[in-house]
């Protein structure tokens, strides 16, 4: 005790007191009585960041570790009394030693990393990286039980990730549990994906449990975890319940088989928040696929429905094109491998006719041949009125005649477009080629610079001084991009992040002027070449001096030197080689001829002055 206090001045006895001995101090209001009996105490649980929800080994564990983690508070004091004879050191309580305050993802990493060590696993790096990024993706990670238990027990403290992918981790029953209890704590996650982790149905009672608790959860992946037709309705209940906050629902490759389908049936027709529902794989067959198609009359949301590998055939196929056709929402339908074949599709197209909601219509690995795509097409091209946009057929190949129809199509609807196999016509596959050259080319995100440098008469120069902010002679990616967005030229920072690699030649992530100007001459000589003819640019350019002249000054200055010139200076002015010698010829014969006439003259004169 001697060694750790010193002497203080008399200024700072009201700021330190010593604690009073029982034996010091008088009667307190504790001792007085039976209401002075102390509380009992209660259990640290009750406090636990894990709550009422949570089960009870994730509330335990959590405690164990995080004890350490509690910062020691605000002001430190020390209670003693204002006697004589204490010293110390002290001249400000502010300047005692303090533990420091951690941030929510300190402790969260500091936690995982105990919990790593506690369970005798080696901590994920991915999963720290994630916890910066606000993304977890730990996808074929090889966690096991006991790496999604440290996983669950970070994220309940942590309050900054919104995703996590735990796919491929054959968690268990312990993980999923420790996960789905950290997902009623945790109310900032919105995306989870459980997928091929063979949950079985004790995985599919905790999920729908949660989803039943968690009104925050959108996206929800529990495909490949051998869910069967019992599964289903406990997840048709979660769908149904008032609560239900799911936009996207992936429960493809599982076991749901013809009785699951007739259970979610219902499920469907009630809801009105999913937007994507991908029920493949699942050995639907036509009754489970009726089921499911009568609840798409009713349903007000879904706009994306996958429904392949199900082995429906043409009648069920039917079934879901009638059901989309009540339906108003439904954008994207999906029914690859599903036995149709190639007298079916015209008539799912024929159903379709007066369907201007339908955009996309994908339906490959279906025995449909040559003919199926050939009738199909014919269907289309007498309902141009049909909202179909894209046709995706990637295994059936296309005819001549399917090419024609193609092409005639386009004409009327330009942004249709067919995902085919391949032709069987080797002219169809060139002058489809060329065709598509010719899109990407047009479609090239450096098109937009050159259109918006020629309608705004710029030069590069200036569009390369509007996107260098920083004035630094080089443009940074994000530079580039916020330029952009400012001048509203309509590049998307996907094509913002090609033409940076593209243009980016000494890969030092940035773009001088240099390089700028070097992309341009390679565009244009690529769109010469695919083209055939080199756009207009100088027309509204200022690239010459003539062009940056006023309007007067052009006028008043003459056309060409030529017509200002003299007639007579025009008209002897030779032509061209054969002129010239001509012209050479006439000056030495007229030269010589005045010789002559010299020498004559000279003769005549000469008698007269001898005379």
């Amino acid at each position: 005790m001697e060694r750790l206090i010193g002497s203080r001045p008399a200024s700072s006895a009201s700021k330190i007191q010593r604690r009073a001995t029982p034996r010091d101090r008088g009667p307190t209001p504790r001792d007085k009585g039976p209401t002075a009996q102390e509380p009992p105490k209660t259990s640290s649980r009750v406090n636990s960041p894990v709550g009422s929800h949570a089960a009870t080994d994730l509330g335990s564990e959590l405690e164990l570790i995080t004890a350490a983690l509690e910062p020691t508070g605000g002001t430190v004091t020390v209670d003693i009394e204002d006697g004589e004879g204490w010293d110390t050191d002290l001249e400000d309580v502010k300047n005692y030693p303090r533990r420091k305050l951690l941030t929510e993802e300190e402790k969260a990493r500091l936690v995982y990393i105990r919990a790593c060590i506690k369970f005798s696993i080696t901590p994920s790096s991915l999963f720290l990286r994630g916890l910066k990024k606000g993304q977890i993706d730990l996808q074929n990670q090889g966690l096991g039980p006991l790496g999604t238990q440290a996983v669950a027990l970070s994220l309940v403290i942590d309050r900054s990730v919104t995703d996590v992918v735990i796919s491929g981790n054959y968690i268990g029953q312990t993980g999923i549990r420790y996960l789905t209890d950290m997902l009623l704590v945790n109310d900032n996650i919105s995306h989870v994906d459980v997928s091929d982790n063979n949950l079985q149905s004790y995985g599919a009672q905790a999920l729908s449990n949660m989803l039943l608790q968690n009104d925050n959860i959108l996206s929800l992946n529990a495909s490949g975890n051998q869910f069967n037709r019992n599964d289903a309705l406990l997840f048709a209940q979660a769908i149904q319940f008032y609560r239900f906050s799911l936009r996207v629902l992936d429960l493809s490759h599982n076991d749901l088989e013809m009785e699951g389908g007739q259970h979610l049936g219902p499920a469907i027709a009630t809801n009105d928040t999913i937007e994507i529902l991908d029920i493949s794989w699942n050995h639907l067959a036509y009754d489970g696929v009726k089921a499911v198609a009568e609840g798409l009359k009713e349903n007000t949301s879904i706009k994306n429905l996958n429904v392949s590998w199900n082995g429906i055939g043409d009648e069920g196929a039917l079934c879901v094109v009638r059901a989309a056709n009540v339906n108003e929402t439904l954008e994207i339908l999906q029914m690859d491998a599903n036995r149709i074949g190639p007298i079916g599709l015209p008539d799912l197209l024929k159903q379709l006719a007066s369907n201007k909601v339908l955009l996309e219509l994908k339906i490959s690995k279906n025995p449909i041949t040559t003919i199926g795509p050939e009738s199909a097409l014919h269907v289309i091209h007498a309902h141009p009125e049909m909202g179909i946009q894209l046709l995706e057929i990637q295994d059936s190949w296309l005819t001549t005649e399917a090419c024609r129809l193609v092409y005639e199509i386009q004409e009327m609807k330009p942004n249709f477009k067919v995902v085919h196999g391949g032709f069987t016509n080797a002219h169809d596959l060139i002058k489809a080629s060329i065709k598509k050259r010719e899109e990407n080319c047009m479609n090239d995100p450096f098109l937009f610079l050159i259109n918006y440098v020629n309608d705004n008469r710029l030069r590069w120069m200036d569009l390369f001084n509007r996107l260098d902010t920083d004035k630094n002679f080089s443009i940074s990616f994000e530079e580039f991009r916020d330029g952009m967005k400012s001048n509203n030229i309509p590049i998307s920072d996907k094509d913002v992040q090609v033409l940076m690699e593209r243009l980016d030649e000494d890969h030092d992530g940035a773009i001088d002027f240099g390089e700028l100007l070097e992309g341009q001459k390679k565009y244009l000589k690529r769109f010469e070449k695919v083209m055939g003819v080199t756009p207009n640019i100088s027309s509204s350019t200022p690239s010459t001096r003539q062009n940056s002249r006023p309007p007067s000054r052009q006028k008043s200055r003459p056309s060409s030197r030529t017509q200002s010139r003299p007639t007579s200076r025009q008209q002897s002015r030779p032509t061209s080689r054969t002129d010239r010698s001509a012209a050479l010829t006439i000056q030495q014969k007229a030269k010589s001829d005045m010789e002559t006439y010299a020498r004559t003259v000279q003769s005549s004169q000469e008698p007269a002055v001898n005379s």
